[in-house]
């Protein structure tokens, strides 16, 4: 194995898996004229593509130990291209989330597959020089999305959103097959819940497309898909809770700072992500901007988050966990409920900063929630706490971008203006977050002053 050729190779796949969950962003208003629906009923295809992603990383795990990583991540690479077929020749939006959901599943399989092989398999004396080649994908697909989504889509089609992953897929198979080391040998994994595995799946991929499609309001099959789903969640939370092996294991929960990274940091997560899809859906349909100047004021977010990274870290050193959760959860609170008053006459000059001082705060939360929820983890649970967290972090992106879209349809519903819709759903998202910033205070009462040494 060539560790630093393999390491960029995941690095690849973890860059098409984060571009493909974001890039369709500034193309929903094409995609809903193309599909017959509006362009807040598309975004279902983003919260499918999350969900499924959650029920997808339990299991990524197991699979790398039962077929190996070659067949896993070179199988992975080869759903995800196919489903991205599908999901450019996609006639109706039924067909479009059928294809996310598959296209969520290799995404997050080959990436999270990728990320095994590499920290288990690479070199102690370079793991550090190799694992700083997974960091570029998760910096840099979310900057450049909204931008190429824009061009692409203005110039070739929002279907060449997907059918760009052909050539580039096709490549990273071949790749794969010579790089990616194959199954070793005597090593058993442990058995698959697949009781628990079915059942986070199932609720996941039914509950949240349901949840999100609000313009079918109390259609019969909406109903059903989000009773069927939330059953199906209830029903595996309470097998994972019984069972001796669950697929994940819900009790780091009972640690103070993972419940805090986990439950406010959750719900931190969940209006942080709806907040670009909620900007490329202002500028678009309020105000009539095209796809690519959409995208790129969407980037001035993202600049924020890049820019301010080296600060975030030694913030937290100074002046602890807590303190630091707050004053960012506040900051963007207060920079949503700013822009909940912005109009398209507002100057650029204000909008700018207040996009950049929200990706700011942004960054700061992001790293503050990611690092303090394992400090109370004992080393021996790192492996099933890990995976619990991320699964987590997608079911709150996927949710978050479902209810904040469909609040927006809700309000357009009940006859309010275009613009006047995205301005309240920006207030109640920044009151949303402000009350977070009240919860981690309180679930961090114990951690006042503690930094990350």
């Amino acid at each position: 194995m060539n560790p630093r050729s393999l390491a960029l190779l995941v690095a690849l796949a973890g860059f098409m898996e984060l571009f493909d969950g974001t890039v369709i962003q500034t193309a929903l208003p094409a995609m809903g004229r193309d599909l017959g629906v509006s362009a807040t009923t598309a975004s279902v295809a983003m919260a499918a593509y999350f969900a499924a992603a959650a029920g997808a990383i339990p299991i990524c795990a197991w699979l790398t130990d039962r077929v190996g990583a070659r067949v896993a991540f070179t199988g992975a690479i080869a759903v995800f291209v196919l489903a991205s077929l599908w999901c450019g020749s996609s006639v109706d939006l039924t067909w479009l989330v059928f294809g996310r959901i598959v296209q969520g599943v290799g995404g997050a399989v080959m990436m999270t597959v990728g990320q095994i092989v590499i920290l288990r398999d690479a070199p102690k004396d370079k793991l550090l020089n190799i694992t700083a080649y997974l960091v570029w994908p998760a910096l840099a697909a979310p900057v450049i999305a909204p931008v190429i989504g824009g061009l692409i889509t203005q110039t070739f089609g929002w279907r060449w959103l997907f059918w760009i992953n052909l050539p580039l897929g096709v490549l990273a198979v071949i790749a794969s097959l010579r790089l990616t080391p194959g199954k070793r040998d005597g090593h058993e994994p442990r058995p698959l819940d697949l009781a628990g595995a079915i059942l986070l799946a199932v609720g996941l991929c039914i509950s949240i497309p349901g949840l999100a499609m609000v313009e079918y309001g109390a259609a019969p099959a909406r109903i059903t898909a989000i009773v069927v789903g939330g059953l199906s969640l209830v029903a595996a939370v309470i097998w994972l809770l019984r069972h001796k092996n669950p697929l994940l294991d819900l009790h780091a929960y009972r640690f103070e700072t993972f419940r805090a990274g986990n439950g406010a940091g959750a719900i931190y997560r969940a209006v942080v992500a709806s907040v670009p899809v909620l900007l490329t859906l202002l500028f678009q349909l309020a105000y009539g901007w095209s796809a690519v100047n959409a995208g790129l004021l969407v980037m001035v977010l993202f600049f924020g988050n890049l820019s301010i990274k080296p600060f975030a870290n030694y913030s937290i050193r100074r002046w602890g966990y807590r303190l630091v959760v707050v004053a960012a959860t506040l900051l963007g609170a207060a920079a949503l409920v700013i822009l909940s008053f912005v109009r398209e006459s507002t100057s650029l000059w204000l909008v700018v900063p207040i996009l950049y001082l929200s990706g700011a705060a942004r960054s700061v939360g992001f790293t503050s929630y990611m690092t303090m929820q394992y400090l109370e983890i004992p080393k021996t649970e790192m492996a099933s706490a890990n995976p619990l967290s991320n699964t987590v972090h997608q079911v709150a992106t996927a949710l978050g971008i479902a209810g904040s879209v469909g609040l927006v349809s809700t309000l357009g519903a009940l006859g309010l203006q275009q613009l006047a819709a995205y301005q309240i759903t920006f207030a109640v998202i920044g009151v949303v977050l402000a009350v977070t910033a009240l919860w981690a205070r309180l679930g961090l009462r114990q951690f006042g002053q503690l930094s990350q040494k």
